[in-house]
């Protein structure tokens, strides 16, 4: 997984990540002419030379194919809850069929419409997630 830092709109290679207690401190980072400097976090670098850049690694490093893979995943999951739901309205359907002009008491349509609704607002709140994923990372 190959990692940027977006200076100002310029996004630069990361060659080299320097993490202590599970936070960015510092990066080594490829500029355009082959050229080798260092960044270092605004919040968590426990030492900075004078004079050396100092930004918010946490906002500035970006990690494009672990994004994409989120993507991918949560696209995935959308196309296999779409489908689950569909089974859900298809389950009902036979449901009420079956239970043509009869009361529906001992049915399974109340906890079939039930999970049906569920199931729905799942879908809707992994497609809002994939949204804020890829304007996040897409914008």
């Amino acid at each position: 997984m190959q990692a940027l830092l977006n200076v100002k709109g310029t996004k630069l290679s990361v060659i080299g990540l320097n993490i202590n207690e599970d936070q960015f401190t510092s990066v080594q980072v490829l500029d355009a002419k082959g050229k080798v400097t260092t960044h270092y976090d605004i919040k968590h670098a426990s030492y900075v030379p004078e004079g050396a850049s100092v930004i918010d690694l946490k906002e500035a490093l970006e990690f494009p194919d672990a994004n994409k893979q989120v993507v991918d995943d949560l696209n995935q999951l959308l196309i296999d809850s779409r489908d689950h739901l569909k089974d859900l309205g298809n389950q009902i359907i036979q449901e009420v069929l079956v239970h043509n002009g009869l009361p529906f008491g001992d049915s399974a349509l109340p906890n079939l419409a039930k999970e049906y609704k569920e199931h729905s607002d799942y879908i809707d709140g992994v497609a809002s997630a994939l949204e804020v994923v890829k304007s996040d990372n897409y914008a």
